[in-house]
């Protein structure tokens, strides 16, 4: 199944991947992933998620751990947490690949409530997990060619994969991602408002009422599950998004300053360097060379 699901998701990215070797699909939170050659390291700030790697490896690090994936091993994040990450083996004739899904807590918190109205075990026995994970993720995989049936049947499958993650190893931390009262569920609203509003200035006040908590109690709970300051989560989405905006529009470094929220470009460039090791106008000069 592996070597299907491997060949599957390079049949797929050779048609859709784009110059960042990312082919996003018609299913919402799905992406494939290709890369012809170990890169630079790359900063993002990731939303939960599972990432299976089919080819190749990569390194990742994760607050102050840092892990090792290579094909058959998966990786599953979850909360919004900074990454720093790298492919670390790639080749022409064998390219890294890679599958990730982010995790959806509706889907989580209603599939807890049929488990336990079931009374399914929260540890399988008898199941080889792993094994029926692969084979669901294949089975949406190889509908990404057949839309009509794609658009019947997607949801039945991401939801079969998201009952699998429950059953796995991962399963009690990725249940609490789907606690509509529990920490990480109420982190995550504010969250949201900083991935959708992070070039405008975001009051804490604000941020603490979505989350449904005081103020010292939000920034308590948000650095707990993200490792991060909310301005110091504010600053990293404001970073990575202008070094996208460098590398794939072209645009000076000035100029995304002040689209990503920056009223000073010297305040911009010290902490452009400061997390990616050299100044803006010389990352992107050195990188499009």
């Amino acid at each position: 199944m592996s070597d299907a699901l491997r060949d599957a998701v390079q049949r797929y990215t050779q048609e859709h991947a784009n110059a960042d070797g990312i082919a996003g699909t018609p299913v919402r939170g799905l992406f494939l992933v290709r890369g012809f050659s170990p890169g630079e390291l790359e900063h993002a700030i990731a939303s939960p998620l599972v990432c299976l790697v089919l080819q190749g490896s990569k390194r990742v690090t994760i607050g102050d751990r840092d892990f090792s994936f290579s094909a058959g091993d998966s990786m599953i994040v979850t909360a919004n947490v900074p990454t720093v990450s790298r492919i670390s083996e790639a080749t022409i004739t064998r390219p890294y690949l890679a599958l990730a899904l982010d995790l959806d807590p509706a889907v989580i918190t209603d599939l807890d409530v049929a488990m336990s109205m079931a009374g399914s075990p929260q540890e399988p026995v008898g199941i080889n997990v792993d094994e029926e994970l692969r084979n669901a993720m294949f089975r949406l995989v190889r509908l990404l060619g057949q839309p009509q049936s794609l658009s019947v049947l997607h949801k039945q499958l991401v939801r079969e994969i998201h009952y699998w993650l429950l059953l796995g190893d991962q399963g009690k931390a990725i249940r609490r991602l789907g606690l509509p009262d529990g920490q990480v569920r109420r982190i995550a609203r504010a969250v949201a408002i900083l991935r959708k509003d992070y070039a405008r200035p975001l009051p804490i006040e604000r941020l603490a009422k979505a989350a449904g908590m005081s103020r010292s109690a939000f920034h308590k709970h948000f650095r707990a599950v993200t490792s991060l300051s909310p301005l110091q989560f504010q600053k990293q989405l404001r970073l990575i998004e202008a070094r996208r905006l460098m590398l794939s529009q072209g645009k000076t470094s000035s100029r995304v300053a002040f689209e990503v929220g920056y009223a000073s470009v010297s305040q911009f460039t010290r902490e452009y360097a400061r997390m990616y090791g050299r100044p803006p106008v010389r990352d992107r000069n050195t990188t499009v060379t």
